[in-house]
C-alpha cells in the first residue's frame, strides 16, 4: 500500500514552489545552438523569466518578447507575432526561432499555426528558416511540463526527416532537472562506452558558466541544428525522467527507434542498471574508470551509512527530480518524511510507499518538523530557518549558494557527491 499522505487544503496557494512552463521551455531552447528565444507575451513575463534564469545559472539569458500590451488582451496578439518572428529573424539572423506562449496568449486563444502561416506567405525569403511553436499557458503544469514540450517541439519539428543509421550513435532526452554539468557527466559516460550522444536538449555548453566577450542575442552553445535532424539516425534513444518519456516514444512512433526511459541516475542501483544497457548496445565491457568511480561510492556508504540510515528528510522539488532523490535516500535507508511535488503524477508512478503529495512552500512547512534535512530550491530557506532544519538546495532556483550549473548528482561520481552533501549538510548546520 502506498502511504497516504493527506495536507491541508486550501483555496490560494501559500509560498508557491511551482515556475512558469514558459520558463522551463526556455531552458530547452537554451539547449539548441543559434536559437532565438522569443516569448509571445508581455515584456513583464520575459523579464521574470530572464531574472529566475539569470540568477540561478548566472548567466545572460537571450530570451525575445512580443511585447503585448493592454489592447492585446482584447484584440489579441496574432499580428505581434507576425511581426516579432519577422523582426526576429531580421535583426539577429537566428537559425532556428523558437517560440513558446503565455498565459495571456493562451487565454486568448490567439494561433500561432496560422500566425506563422500567415507570416511566411507574406515573406517568402523567410519560408524556409526553422520555427518551433510550443504552447506553454501559465496555469497549466510548471517548469518540468514547459521544458517537455518545447523538446517535444524541436524533436516534431526537426528531426522529421529519416536518415541512415549510424552505429554506435544514441539520443539522449535529458530531463529538466539535470544540470549543465549533470548533461556533460552524461555525454562524458558514453564517451567512455565510445558512444555518440544526441542530446536534445544540450545546456551543458550553453548554460555552463563559460566566459563570454558580450552577451549574445541568440543562444552560444548547444545541438546544433544539423545534430538535431541526426537524431533519428539513432540506434537507440534514452530519455531521463518519467516526464521525457513521451518525447522518447515520439521518436520510437517516428522512427522505429529503441527507446529506454530512465526514471533516474542518482543511485547506485539506477546507475548499475544503465551502464549494463550502454554495455549491452555498445558490445564493451562497463570501462574500469567507471567501475572505479562505483567502488568509491561501495567505500563511502560503507563508511557513512550509519548516519544516512533513519535520518528524516523532507523534500520539495519538481517530480522527475522528487523521484530521483528519494529513490536514492531510500536505498541508503533514509526515511522521507514527504515528497512534495510541484505537479501531479500518475498513481503508478509513484513508488510504494512514497509519502507523495502536491502542494507548495507552505505545506512543507506544515509538514517538515521532526526532519533531519529538507532539500529543496533556494525559496525554502523561509521553512527551514524557523524550523532550524538543515537545508540542502537542488531543483530551481537555487541563488543563494555558489556553482550550481557546475554541481554533479547522476553516475557514481555525481551520487557519492549528493551523499556527502547530504552528510555536510546535516552536521555543519
Amino acid at each position: 500500500m502506498k502511504a497516504p499522505i493527506k495536507i491541508k487544503q486550501r483555496h490560494y496557494s501559500g509560498n508557491p514552489q511551482k515556475n512558469s512552463p514558459a520558463l522551463g521551455a526556455t531552458i530547452a531552447y537554451m539547449g539548441v545552438d543559434g536559437l532565438l528565444a522569443l516569448l509571445h507575451g508581455s515584456q513583464g513575463c520575459s523579464t521574470f523569466i530572464r531574472l529566475q534564469l539569470s540568477r540561478h545559472f548566472k548567466e545572460p539569458i537571450p530570451l525575445n518578447s512580443t511585447a503585448l500590451l493592454e489592447d492585446t488582451a482584447i484584440f489579441g496578439g496574432w499580428d505581434h507575432l507576425k511581426k516579432g518572428i519577422a523582426k526576429g529573424a531580421d535583426k539577429f539572423k537566428p537559425r532556428i526561432i523558437g517560440v513558446m506562449s503565455s498565459g495571456l496568449t493562451e487565454t486568448f486563444g490567439d494561433d500561432m499555426v496560422s500566425a506563422l502561416s500567415a507570416m511566411r506567405q507574406e515573406r517568402t525569403d523567410l519560408a524556409k528558416l526553422p520555427v518551433v511553436l510550443t504552447r506553454t499557458a501559465d496555469y497549466v503544469g510548471s517548469l518540468q511540463e514547459g521544458y517537455q514540450l518545447a523538446t517535444l517541439s524541436l524533436l516534431n519539428t526537426l528531426s522529421v526527416q529519416k536518415v541512415p543509421e549510424e552505429a554506435q550513435t544514441v539520443a539522449l532526452f535529458p530531463g529538466a532537472h539535470f544540470s549543465p554539468a549533470d548533461v556533460e557527466e552524461l555525454k562524458e559516460i558514453l564517451a567512455l562506452f565510445g558512444l555518440k550522444a544526441l542530446v536534445l536538449p544540450d545546456i551543458s555548453t550553453s548554460l555552463d558558466g563559460h566566459s563570454e566577450l558580450e552577451p549574445a542575442p541568440v543562444v552560444q552553445g548547444g545541438i546544433t541544428l544539423e545534430e538535431i535532424q541526426l537524431i533519428p539516425s539513432a540506434v537507440a534513444a534514452f530519455s531521463f525522467g518519467k516526464s521525457m518519456n513521451v518525447v522518447g516514444e515520439k521518436l520510437k512512433e517516428m522512427h522505429g527507434i529503441e527507446h529506454f526511459n530512465i526514471t533516474t541516475l542518482t543511485g547506485i542501483e539506477a546507475v548499475d542498471s544503465f551502464y549494463l544497457k550502454l554495455s549491452q548496445i555498445s558490445g564493451k565491457a562497463i570501462p574500469t574508470q567507471l567501475l572505479r568511480q562505483r567502488s568509491r561510492l561501495l567505500d563511502t556508504l560503507a563508511d557513512y551509512h550509519d548516519q544516512l540510515a533513519e535520518k528524516r528528510v523532507s523534500v520539495a522539488l519538481e517530480s522527475d527530480h522528487l523521484l530521483a532523490l528519494t529513490s536514492c535516500l531510500t536505498e541508503v535507508g533514509s526515511h522521507i518524511n514527504i515528497a512534495l511535488s510541484a505537479t501531479p503524477l500518475p498513481e503508478k508512478h509513484i513508488p510504494e510507499g512514497l509519502p507523495f503529495a502536491v502542494g507548495d512552500l507552505e505545506h512543507l512547512e506544515e509538514r517538515a518538523a521532526g526532519s533531519h534535512l529538507i532539500i529543496a530550491n533556494s525559496n525554502a530557506r523561509q521553512v527551514a530557518g524557523p524550523w532550524k532544519i538543515p537545508h540542502l538546495r537542488a531543483g530551481l532556483p537555487v541563488f543563494d549558494r555558489a556553482g550550481v550549473p557546475q554541481k554533479v548528482w547522476i553516475g557514481y561520481r555525481g551520487t557519492q557527491r549528493f551523499i556527502f552533501d547530504v552528510l555536510n549538510t546535516m552536521t555543519t548546520h
